[in-house]
């Protein structure tokens, strides 16, 4: 288990051992935190038949399957997308069948605000009448997104955020590189997000956006020559634009930066087009941004 989550992972197993667990988890955090991990792994622990603790044995035919990703009552639905009813459909009934290791039945339900409405709707009555031995557990790092349905009839689970020093002290063990400390605190509280991007070898670095950004502030280049050079990289000038401005919330700016943010929302939306002129969107995007120094 990451180290950030070691603790709450632990209290869970507590409360498995005790028999308290609640049969449907609402799993919260930002993208990069672990969620998918911290279920997987869960699931696991509850479909173990000689836990110790928050421990899976590791010996069991339940372990042994698991570690071969073929476990008979461990489902899995997910979509980054959308989850469609005939997923929730196919994966309920899975559920409302016996166990076929006579223990526990888990289904995990990755990026659960992807459900439609209709698939929700689907998921309700399995959320108030689970089968015995039935688990649910949703991962979610948009939950504003989910039917307020499906939130109540679900514990909330909002998992721990690290600390900038615990992110970089765990990065560091999976990356030998340095790490510039101004690009690690764009992703302080998700280590995964953070080592995936200095893992992603690529010519548009956050040195180069740095370096563009500090010359478009100081009036040395202008917000069109910027979007002509990053055009090819709008989704990382995208990203990295809204990262910055969130860094800059003061009270002296923050009207300055919810427009900011206004436009870059847009800008994700005119990306979609494949038609749209990517050097013009994020030109607008970049004097906006300009705007914040001169607040």
């Amino acid at each position: 288990m990451f180290p950030w989550l070691d603790t709450c992972f632990k209290q869970l197993g507590n409360r498995i051992a005790a028999d308290k667990l609640h049969h449907a988890l609402l799993i919260q955090g930002p993208s990069g935190l672990g969620k998918s991990s911290f279920a997987l792994q869960l699931a696991q622990l509850l479909l173990c038949k000689a836990r110790q603790g928050d421990k899976v044995c590791g010996q069991c035919q339940s372990c042994l399957l698991n570690a071969a990703t073929t476990h008979p009552d461990l489902h899995v639905v997910g979509s980054e997308k959308q989850i469609g009813v005939d997923q929730i459909r196919d994966a309920i009934k899975k559920l409302v069948s016996s166990a076929h290791m006579s223990g526990a039945k888990v289904l995990i339900i990755y990026h659960a605000h992807t459900m439609t409405e209709s698939s929700a709707n689907a998921l309700l009555k399995t959320l108030e009448e689970p089968t015995g031995n039935t688990f649910l557990l949703l991962t979610t790092d948009k939950p504003e997104r989910i039917l307020p349905t499906i939130k109540s009839r679900c514990e909330k689970l909002a998992l721990p955020l690290p600390s900038l020093d615990s992110t970089l002290t765990w990065v560091k063990t999976q990356y030998d590189a340095d790490i510039d400390i101004n690009f690690a605190k764009l992703f302080s509280a998700r280590p995964l997000a953070l080592l995936a991007e200095l893992q992603e070898e690529q010519s548009f670095t956050y040195e180069i956006f740095s370096a563009g950004l500090d010359a478009l502030l100081q009036g040395q280049t202008s917000a069109m020559q910027l979007a002509m050079a990053w055009q090819d990289s709008a989704d990382k000038v995208l990203k990295w634009t809204q990262y910055w401005a969130r860094q800059q919330c003061t009270e002296q700016v923050s009207e300055t930066v919810w427009q900011l943010n206004l436009q870059a929302t847009k800008v994700t939306q005119q990306l979609r087009n494949p038609g749209v002129s990517k050097t013009l969107v994020l030109t607008e995007l970049l004097d906006k941004l300009a705007l914040v120094k001169a607040a």
